[in-house]
């Protein structure tokens, strides 16, 4: 009796642990995964002295996006390697789950502007996970977008996801996910049926753990599908043996990040062939 009793105040505990989570996502915006994220993403950057930028003065601004139901904590190994080696970093919150993408493209735009009202600004990157990309995506399709010198695009569903398409109408993914941004995610949507803009000076990377999802056909990484995050012009691809959630924080992807920012070409090691 006692056993069954602590199961069932330990499964009230789950349960309170993520209504409270999940209020506080939807009242508050803060983001509900912030703990994982930060967790995930503990620890010192890997240093390579070759891909130092250059001490001639000059600003080298990259600018991260997260992805869906995450915080910008979901970056951070990518934020703190690109910081180690010279470049300057911003990495940005939005409320991914209570508004549209234009929405979301809009706020880059003003956060953009202000980074360069703080003087020139030589070189403009963006690296965006899985949402975060169609975000900057749809940021660089405005006529007012900054000239780019290049984006790095991982794990995002370019022309929509099929796993999105099919849950769209469960109630637990609109409890979760919203009825704004999640819903554009469907390849069906007018914004993400768009051409990319500027694909001669970004790279893709993409999750493959083979047949990952039963749901999606071929090969993918549990949520988006290879074929998905990956796009015809793309400077360089390669894909990762990392899951939708991993290949954010993974050491291996900030370095192939770092690689692919400082020479427009991805490195080898842990490559997919």
């Amino acid at each position: 009796m006692k056993a069954k009793l602590g199961v069932a105040r330990c499964s009230w505990r789950w349960f309170l642990a993520l209504l409270a989570g999940y209020l506080t996502t939807v009242i508050a915006g803060v983001p509900f995964a912030w703990p994982f994220d930060y967790l995930m993403n503990a620890g010192a950057p890997e240093i390579e002295d070759p891909m130092r930028v250059p001490a001639d003065g000059q600003r080298r601004v990259v600018v991260l996006q997260h992805g869906m139901w995450r915080s910008s904590l979901s970056l951070l190994r990518i934020e703190r390697t690109l910081r180690a080696h010279g470049y300057e970093v911003h990495n940005l919150d939005y409320p991914s789950t209570r508004e549209r993408i234009e929405q979301h493209a809009a706020r880059l735009a003003a956060a953009v502007e202000q980074i360069h009202a703080t003087g020139p600004v030589h070189e403009l990157h963006f690296v965006g996970h899985s949402m975060g990309g169609l975000v900057i995506e749809q940021y660089l399709r405005s006529a007012e977008a900054r000239p780019t010198t290049g984006c790095v695009y991982i794990a995002v569903p370019h022309h929509g996801a099929l796993l999105a398409d099919l849950r769209k109408h469960w109630f637990l993914f609109r409890l979760a996910m919203g009825t704004a941004g999640a819903l554009q995610l469907s390849p069906g949507d007018p914004l993400v049926q768009q051409a990319i803009p500027q694909p001669g000076r970004s790279g893709t990377i993409v999750g493959d753990l083979g047949e990952g999802n039963a749901s999606i056909p071929g090969r993918d990484d549990g949520t988006v599908a290879v074929d998905e995050a990956t796009f015809d012009g793309a400077t360089a691809t390669i894909r990762l043996p990392f899951g939708h959630t991993r290949i954010a924080y993974d050491p291996v992807t900030a370095r192939e990040v770092l690689h692919f920012l400082r020479t427009g070409a991805f490195a080898t090691v842990g490559v997919v062939r």
